[in-house]
C-alpha cells in the first residue's frame, strides 16, 4: 500500500510539478540480456505489472537487449529478480542525471542560419526561430508549413523546400515522442545541407524534389521534455489524473491491436480511440491534402540502430515488401562506410515486435506511399534517449548518407517519379490480391 502511494504521488508530480524540473539522481539504466522464453516472460511480467520501472524497449524475442531505467530504491529489487533467475543484465549507466547534466542545450541567435551547431539540443522555441531565419533567407526555396496544432494550441511546424513545381515529394516526420530528442537534432541536419551543401548528390536530391519537413511533430511533449520531465514520451492531453497519448499508437491504422496499452497511466497508451489527440488528427489531414504528391515518407525514433518498414501487425511481405527491403538494406550499407554503424532492416513486426497504431502503417495503408520507413537512430543500448550531443554530428552524417542512398536505389528501381504512384498502386493491389489467394 505504502508503495502504491508513492508511486502514485511520483506520477502525479511528473504529470503536474511546473515550479521545479525533476532530477533523475542516481538513476539506473540496466541492459539486461535475457536468453530464454521464460527469462522474457518474467520481463514482460514485469513490464506489465510493476510501473516503477521504465522499459526503454520492449522485452520481445526480436530483442538481443532490453534497456530498463530505476529509481535508486527499486533497484536492488530488480536485480534480485535478475539474478534469482539467471538473467544475464549490466548496468549501463549509474546516474542517468549526470547523463542529462552533460546534454548540452544551446540557444539559437537569431538572424544568424549557421549559428545552429551540431554538438548541442535545441528546445522548440529556438527549432523554430532557426526555421524561421531559414524561410526569410532562402524566400525563393523554403516556405513555412503547419502540418497541425498540439493540445495545448501550438503549431506543428515544418518547412517545405521546393525548386519548382511539379515534383515528387519526400516527408519527414520526427520528434513524435517527446525524449527522443536526437530525432529533431538530425532531421535539423538534414534540412541544413539540403540548403547549404556543396555536395553534388545533396544539391541534386534537394533540387529534384519537394521536401516536406516536420522536426517536432509532438511540440507540447518535447517542451515538457526540456523544462520539466527530460524522459517524457507522450503529448500533453489529460485523462483523469493521467496526462499524455503516445501519439505514436494513436493512428487509426490496426488501432490498440498490438504494442500499444489502454491504461492512461503507461506510456504506451494508445488513446480512447484512434485519432483522439489534436496532433495525429490535424497532421494527418495534412498529409491527406497533399498524399497525392508524396513518394517517400521518413519517421525518425531512436533508439536501436533499425531501419523499419510497414506493418506492425504482420510479417506478411505486404505491398513492395521486396523492392523496399532491397531499397533499405543497399542504404543500411551505405550508412555503415562512414564510422562503421550496422543498421538491421525488416519490417516493423519481424525486426523488433508486433506494434500498431503507428503513422507510418496509416500513411502506407491509407495514402499508398511507395516507400516508407523509420529509422530508429543511434545508440544501441549504452546511452538510449541520453545521446551524447558528441555524438548527433556522426549519427546525422552517416543518417544523411544513407538518405541519399534510399534515393538512389529507389530511382533505380523505378520509384520517385512522375508514374511511380501508379505503378507502385498496382503492385501494392496485386501483391494483396496474391496474398490472399494463397491463405
Amino acid at each position: 500500500m505504502l508503495f502504491i502511494k508513492t508511486f502514485s504521488f511520483f506520477i502525479l508530480y511528473i504529470n503536474l510539478a511546473v515550479c521545479e524540473k525533476f532530477r533523475f539522481d542516481n538513476y539506473s539504466v540496466f541492459k539486461i540480456i535475457p536468453e530464454t522464453e521464460q527469462q522474457y516472460q518474467i520481463l514482460q511480467d514485469i513490464r506489465r505489472d510493476d510501473p516503477r520501472y521504465d522499459f526503454w524497449t520492449d522485452p520481445l524475442p526480436l530483442r538481443e537487449f532490453v534497456n530498463v531505467m530505476s529509481s535508486p530504491g527499486d533497484k536492488t529489487y530488480l536485480e534480485d529478480i535478475l539474478q534469482k533467475n539467471e538473467i544475464k543484465y549490466e548496468i549501463v549507466m549509474q546516474n542517468i542525471q549526470e547523463a542529462i547534466d552533460e546534454e548540452i542545450v544551446n540557444t539559437f541567435t537569431r538572424s544568424g542560419i549557421r549559428n545552429m551547431e551540431w554538438n548541442a539540443y535545441y528546445n522548440l522555441n529556438d527549432i523554430n526561430g532557426w526555421l524561421d531565419d531559414l524561410v526569410a533567407t532562402y524566400p525563393n526555396t523554403v516556405s513555412r508549413i503547419i502540418g497541425g496544432v498540439s493540445y495545448e494550441g501550438r503549431d506543428i511546424r515544418g518547412i517545405k523546400i521546393s525548386h519548382g513545381s511539379g515534383r515528387r515529394a519526400i516527408f519527414i516526420e520526427s520528434g513524435i515522442h517527446a525524449r527522443e530528442w536526437i530525432s529533431p537534432a538530425t532531421t535539423c541536419y538534414i534540412i541544413n545541407e539540403l540548403l547549404t551543401s556543396n555536395h553534388t548528390e545533396t544539391r541534386a536530391a534537394a533540387r529534384d524534389y519537394d521536401w516536406y519537413i516536420f522536426p517536432v511533430t509532438n511540440p507540447d511533449g518535447y517542451i515538457w521534455s526540456h523544462e520539466q520531465f527530460r524522459m517524457w514520451r507522450k503529448n500533453r492531453q489529460p485523462y483523469g489524473t493521467n496526462f499524455g497519448v503516445d501519439l505514436n499508437r494513436n493512428w487509426n491504422n490496426n488501432w490498440l491491436v498490438a504494442g500499444s496499452s489502454s491504461n492512461p497511466a503507461l506510456d504506451t497508451y494508445a488513446g480512447p480511440g484512434p485519432f483522439s489527440e489534436p496532433e495525429t488528427r490535424s497532421l494527418s489531414s495534412y498529409i491527406q491534402s497533399i498524399g497525392d504528391q508524396i513518394d517517400m515518407y521518413i519517421a525518425t525514433h531512436s533508439f536501436g540502430h533499425l531501419l523499419l518498414l510497414p506493418f506492425g501487425n504482420s510479417t506478411e511481405p505486404y505491398g513492395n515488401y521486396h523492392d523496399a527491403m532491397n531499397i533499405g538494406r543497399r542504404a543500411m550499407g551505405a550508412l555503415s562506410v562512414r564510422y562503421g554503424t550496422m543498421y538491421r532492416t525488416g519490417n516493423i513486426a519481424e525486426a523488433i515486435y508486433r506494434a500498431t497504431g503507428g503513422s507510418v502503417d496509416w500513411v502506407k495503408e491509407q495514402i499508398k506511399v511507395p516507400l516508407v520507413y523509420v529509422y530508429e537512430f543511434r545508440d544501441n543500448g549504452t546511452y538510449g534517449f541520453l545521446l551524447p550531443p558528441s555524438q548527433i554530428l556522426p549519427n546525422s552524417e552517416e543518417v544523411m548518407d544513407s538518405l541519399l542512398e534510399l534515393i538512389h536505389q529507389a530511382k533505380r528501381l523505378g520509384y520517385l517519379n512522375s508514374s511511380s504512384r501508379f505503378y507502385a498502386s498496382i503492385y501494392i493491389c496485386l501483391s494483396a490480391f496474391l496474398i490472399t489467394l494463397l491463405r
